[in-house]
């Protein structure tokens, strides 16, 4: 009603854009609120009413966050990319997708936009989908209006050029080889060999220097640029006249200039050629702020006119992208393994299970029926049935054998240690061959599921192969404990013994066998562990098998 004041429920960014408008009598945009009455995000533009040079009155207009998608959506981006409006807290007001899922929420990533008119900033959505966002801030509401493409998007176009530029690369440098074949004969018979019989003119010291493959880079002590060749210039995007004479710490980026001077000093102090920041990843930042991963050779050089270094940059973009694309592919064949493996797991868990309740249940009934049924016939017939039965014992010895060596079913429910007791006992009675197992982890359960059957296969398939391959085995001894955050197992035996060089026996490998440590180094990998065998001809056998177990991965 005229003449009150406002509900106690206005938000608080209308409220400060209100207090705003009346201290400074100029024209105010609020930040993204949501409307307490409607259930709805608003934004509001507020204009003072003057009177006598003071603002008497505060005319408010509120805009629903809907209309500003709508004008995203109407824009015509592309397919793949996200338009986005920011308010200056940095949430969103609306978004060209899934608005009303963002509008009225903070931007997750603090550091971005940074506090700039315009820019790029590398970032990953929501979804985790790694982007590039193109941004420009309004001088009028403070807002960041925002464009997000996906790195595959903008990376397509440059592998095709790359490729076409590996191509036209390789051609050149063959044609270049054959005129430097053909010219270099020429000069050795009309001047001498160059380094053999005669120093390097000017002319030919300038050629060797511009027409170098990296780019090269000559500074004095105090990092002033003294010389440069052609290549800096394209990798960096200054002309020659813009780095001489300047400090060389403008080809690094800002946030890492303050410590670059000390580590300059530290290399005049005991100058030496070597790789510059071994170990670390090193970047370069071309004129138009952009960012770039590099390689630095460092080279002292004493002179006449003083001690000067010489860097050799090399920009390895390709080199990281192509990492990048083999690193994400070895992870994707590694997932598919694993699901693969994880996949014949349940397979052979449901085959036991299938194996041990249902046929072997119809068996149990089967002998069952054969026993009531010897007393309805005569001697002779029931010597016949006590043959059946003994036959279908035998099938369900067979049966219980094979879901067994399956997966027990029983791993999920007696826990592994249990199980790895009862499987060794077992195939010590098969095998005949004493056995000891010893476990010094009491939190062998607390593992996760992939890392216990892993374990698991190792001791089924180690004790396949000694009782396969190593022949003369009399006692075999399995010990499973743990160091730090390192668990180990080892398997050994007193059996015949192969030449561990070989991994395995070549007649094995020839013959289709021994295909048991490939699989156990295998599974191994997937989870970070590693696979060990010492063994000598009549020495025995052992296996260590080492799991790096992660705190995180253990439940406290």
């Amino acid at each position: 009603p005229l003449g009150t004041e406002l509900v106690s429920d206005v938000p608080h960014e209308l409220r400060e854009a209100r207090e705003q408008v009346l201290q400074s009598g100029k024209p105010v945009v609020a930040n993204v609120f949501r409307s307490p009455r409607t259930k709805q995000h608003f934004v509001s533009v507020l204009v003072p009413v003057m009177r006598d040079g003071k603002a008497a009155y505060v005319l408010s207009a509120g805009i629903p966050t809907g209309q500003f998608s709508q004008i995203l959506r109407d824009s015509q981006l592309w397919s793949d990319c996200v338009g986005a409006i920011l308010d200056r807290s940095n949430v969103f007001i609306a978004r060209s997708e899934k608005h009303e899922e963002f509008t009225g929420t903070p931007l997750p990533v603090v550091s971005y936009p940074p506090p700039i008119a315009k820019g790029i900033a590398k970032t990953k959505n929501r979804d985790g989908t790694p982007a590039h966002w193109f941004f420009r801030r309004s001088d009028v509401t403070g807002w960041v209006i925002g464009v997000g493409i996906p790195n595959s998007v903008l990376e397509a176009p440059s592998r095709l050029a790359l490729a076409s530029f590996g191509a036209a690369g390789g051609l050149l440098f063959i044609v270049a080889i054959g005129l430097s074949y053909g010219l270099g004969g020429r000069m050795s018979q009309s001047i001498g060999a160059l380094g053999i019989d005669r120093k390097p003119t000017r002319e030919e010291f300038r050629v060797l220097f511009e027409f170098a493959p990296n780019g090269v880079l000559v500074m004095d002590g105090e990092g002033h640029i003294a010389l440069v060749n052609a290549q800096m210039e394209m990798m960096f995007g200054y002309r020659r006249e813009e780095l001489i004479g300047n400090s060389v710490e403008m080809l690094i980026p800002e946030h890492l200039r303050d410590g670059h001077p000390a580590l300059r000093k530290s290399f005049a102090r005991s100058p030496r050629a070597r790789p510059m920041g071994a170990g670390r990843d090193l970047f370069g930042q071309r004129k138009d702020g952009s960012e770039f991963p590099i390689e630095i050779g460092l080279n002292p050089i004493r002179t006449r006119a003083g001690d000067f270094i010489m860097a050799t940059v090399v920009d390895i973009t390709a080199r990281k992208r192509a990492a990048e694309r083999l690193a994400a592919t070895v992870a994707e064949r590694d997932d598919l393994r694993r699901r693969l493996m994880q996949a014949q797991e349940d397979e052979r868990l449901r085959l036991a299970r299938e194996l041990h309740d249902q046929t072997g249940q119809s068996l149990a009934a089967v002998m069952l029926e054969l026993k009531g049924m010897e007393t309805l016939v005569s001697a002779p017939g029931r010597d016949r049935f006590r043959l059946l039965r003994g036959q279908l014992e035998q099938m369900g010895k067979a049966l219980h054998h094979v879901a067994w060596e399956l997966r027990p079913a029983s791993i999920d429910e007696l826990g592994l240690t249990s199980v790895l007791a009862s499987y060794i006992s077992e195939w010590s009675a098969q095998f005949g061959i004493e056995a000891d197992f010893h476990c010094g982890d009491t939190r062998f359960d607390d593992l996760t599921d992939e890392v216990r059957t892993t374990i698991y296969r190792v001791v089924q398939e180690a004790l396949t192969n000694i009782a396969k391959h190593a022949a003369g085995t009399s006692i075999i001894s399995v010990v499973v404990d743990r160091a730090d955050t390192m668990l180990r197992v080892t398997i050994e035996d007193n059996g015949a013994g192969f030449d561990a060089a070989l991994s395995v026996e070549p007649e094995r490998q020839r013959s289709g066998r021994g295909l048991g440590l490939a699989g156990m180094r295998e599974r191994l990998a997937l989870i970070g562990g590693d696979l060990l065998i010492e063994s000598s001809v009549g020495g025995g056998t052992t296996l260590f098998a080492r799991i790096p177990l992660e705190q995180e991965r253990l439940i406290a």
